[in-house]
């Protein structure tokens, strides 16, 4: 009988939203938008499926993890969805006898297992709220509790994905540590893999650049090496990680120890591990990039740019009218939404254009 351990669901707002109604309220506030009715909402996310543009991926050694503790991934129009063989056992609330389910395999506490987000849309950096592809940084989501990162809980509350940003240390430590447990079950070593650089000699030089102290040249190969290997993980779209670990922080275990009814003495004074009556949900939300629109009309010669930026979306449309921009027109013209093709980052001022031609 297999029973869910726990769900992890990725949102996009460029999916989700309708023009500028928003499907979730991360700010506060609407700015005088009418929300989203409930029956909108569940329209939206009955059409959502997230395979149109990422995937979650396990690392071998998860897949390794998963067969060996009798767990199975299933892919859902959200994310993904880890599920536990359990037999059922019987546990007592208040005066009553309830169902609870205990894995055929015990989890130990220490079981971790790892994901890769991996986009495979052509234009997925032009329409969500990102970091460049070419920047040394991912973003790691973990319910282990870190310096790095802010903790990923699996409570009601939809995280935002920019929260779980990690520097270019950090990013090279965990895919230094990443590739090390890769070498180290495996039978046949790779020579040339990052993890035969020693982790206390990566600690040395991350300090040193800390402290903007000069590297060596064998040091700076160390870095070189490394963000190199990053670059080639970012190339293959990979933008992050989720890690969850059975043991988590601040309320975010997966498993439970619960007294359940002995078959002898029909007594409650059985202690087993059970997984948690309501599944986690491990739940964040990509939001969509917003740029300036910059209109071009190349009959009149005529260029006229949104004072603000405004938000790309798939559903529904932003009304822009020649008050919006400037210069402002004397004719009345109509301003089609851009679509995420085209966008370019002005070097200048460091913000983000989307071109259409009228």
């Amino acid at each position: 009988m297999y029973k869910t351990l726990f769900n992890i669901n990725i949102y996009h707002s460029y999916f989700l939203n309708e023009g500028e109604r928003t499907f979730f309220e991360f700010n506060g506030g609407n700015n005088g938008v009418t929300p989203l009715t409930e029956e909108e909402k569940k329209r939206l996310e009955e059409q959502y499926d997230i395979s149109k543009f990422l995937s979650i991926q396990p690392t071998q050694e998860t897949k390794k993890r998963l067969k060996n503790h009798r767990l199975l991934l299933r892919n859902h129009k959200k994310g993904v969805r880890v599920l536990s063989e359990t037999t059922k056992v019987i546990a007592e609330e208040g005066n009553k006898e309830v169902d609870r389910y205990s894995p055929i395999i015990t989890l130990p506490d220490s079981l971790t297992l790892t994901f890769y987000v991996k986009v495979h849309h052509s234009y997925f950096e032009n329409f969500s709220n990102i970091i460049e592809k070419k920047e040394q940084q991912l973003y790691y989501l973990s319910n282990k509790t870190s310096s790095a990162i802010n903790l990923f809980e699996a409570i009601s509350e939809v995280k935002k994905w920019s929260s779980f940003l990690i520097s270019e240390s950090e990013t090279r430590k965990l895919l230094h540590q990443l590739e090390s447990e890769k070498e180290f079950q495996t039978t046949t070593p790779n020579l040339v893999s990052i993890a035969n650089i020693a982790a206390f000699q990566l600690e040395t030089i991350e300090a040193k650049l800390m402290n903007a102290t000069p590297l060596n040249e064998e040091e700076q190969e160390v870095v070189n090496t490394i963000n190199s290997f990053v670059k080639s993980i970012k190339n293959k779209g990979v933008i992050g990680l989720v890690q969850v670990q059975i043991l988590g922080n601040d309320n975010t275990n997966l498993t439970e120890e619960v007294f359940v009814k002995n078959k002898e003495t029909q007594l409650f004074d059985v202690l087993e591990k059970c997984l948690l009556e309501t599944p986690p949900q491990f739940a964040v939300c990509i939001e969509n990039r917003a740029t300036f629109w910059r209109y071009t009309k190349t009959s009149e010669s005529l260029v006229m740019t949104t004072s603000e930026e405004r938000p790309l979306t798939f559903n529904g449309r932003v009304e822009i009218n020649k008050q919006d921009v400037s210069p402002q027109p004397q004719n009345d013209y109509y301003f089609p939404n851009p679509t995420p093709e085209s966008i370019t980052l002005d070097p200048d001022n460091q913000n983000y254009y989307s071109e259409v031609f009228i």
